[in-house]
């Protein structure tokens, strides 16, 4: 196999090579976007990608039933919480960040799927590195299947590098740091657009942060019971703390993440939540999966944009709702 330097493939050398060599800086943005960073004297070095494949499935745990006598498993949303493997009118939601009870089916396939997609991500700023980059702009991260759970994992984006060492994210955030915690150029999963906004509103990008969370509860008396079509129009309280604990979960991984990237506040660029079942003898467990992704953001020096009027300046400590309406950017207001 051949050997990788600096955390890269000689493939991932070979195309920075050319690109530095050629004179020519590759970029996937659009002309708005290429005009918008030039208008904050950055500019765009080249079109930089990461991948990885990994195989991402779970192990179970036995039925959630089970879990109900476990050390600290207590009933999510529900007073008095289980009781017991029999004796508890509901059984508790588990969660792969522990609130609630640790929930240690999903652990390995929620660590698989950080590990990957942090990987794609750390691979990508490499490259962007080795092109003297100081950030990468409109970085989309994405899996797809290739066989049966064999996933791989892709992350790509345009690197950008500034031409005014007063507006430098780079500068105003010194020590900036990757998805993983180790030092390199900054990333932000949104628009070169919506970079320049950024910074022409005093704030700095830090880096990209995943939250991801599985959630679990065993199909309870009163759960079933709130399945069942004879039922009619009601709650199914199970079913709404499930899905509860799984954001909640996810949130907070989320957030402890872009706290390790030096973040001030965080802008949610994708989100997701799923829901899924699997057979426990003649009953069922139910499983909530919780994703999103944000952008870490930072305030910048108040010369953050050279050239902003007083008015702006004075403005400086108000922090700027950005729209995310990007062609294949998801709002995540869908989910929340």
């Amino acid at each position: 196999m051949p050997q990788w330097t600096d955390g890269l493939p000689p493939a991932a050398h070979a195309r920075a090579a050319r690109q530095r060599e050629s004179g020519v800086a590759g970029s996937l943005l659009s002309a708005p976007g290429a005009a918008a960073i030039a208008s904050v004297s950055l500019q765009p070095v080249g079109e930089v990608f990461g991948s990885l494949v990994v195989q991402l499935g779970w192990t179970g745990g036995g039925c959630g039933i089970w879990a109900m006598s476990a050390p600290g498993a207590t009933g999510f949303g529900f007073p008095g919480g289980a009781r017991g493997p029999f004796s508890g009118w509901t059984s508790p939601v588990l969660t792969t960040g522990g609130r609630g009870g640790r929930n240690a089916g999903f652990g390995a396939y929620v660590h698989a799927f950080a590990h990957a997609w942090h990987g794609a991500h750390d691979r990508m700023v490499a490259e962007a590195a080795m092109l003297a980059a100081d950030g990468v702009v409109g970085v989309r991260i994405t899996r797809r299947r290739l066989d049966g759970q064999i996933w791989e994992f892709t992350a790509v984006g345009t690197a950008v590098r500034t031409l005014d060492a007063s507006i430098s994210p780079r500068a105003a955030a010194p020590g900036t740091v990757r998805s993983s915690g180790a030092a390199g150029p900054w990333t932000a999963g949104f628009s070169a657009e919506h970079v320049t906004a950024l910074l022409q509103s005093g704030f700095v990008p830090r880096g990209m942060a995943l939250g991801l969370s599985v959630s679990t509860k065993h199909e309870d008396p009163l759960l079933r019971q709130q399945r069942s079509t004879w039922t009619g129009n009601t709650e199914i309280d199970g079913l709404t703390h499930l899905l509860e604990a799984a954001r909640d979960d996810a949130r907070l991984q989320l957030t402890r993440r872009a706290t390790v990237l030096g973040a001030s506040d965080l802008v949610v660029t994708d989100s997701s939540v799923g829901e899924f079942e699997t057979s426990c003898g003649d009953e069922a467990d139910l499983h909530a999966e919780a994703l999103f992704v944000g952008t870490g953001i930072a305030k910048g020096p108040m010369h953050a944009f050279r050239g902003r009027s007083a008015d702006a300046a004075a403005r400086s400590d108000v922090l700027s709702v950005i729209p995310l309406t990007d062609p294949g950017v998801r709002s995540a207001t869908r989910h929340l």
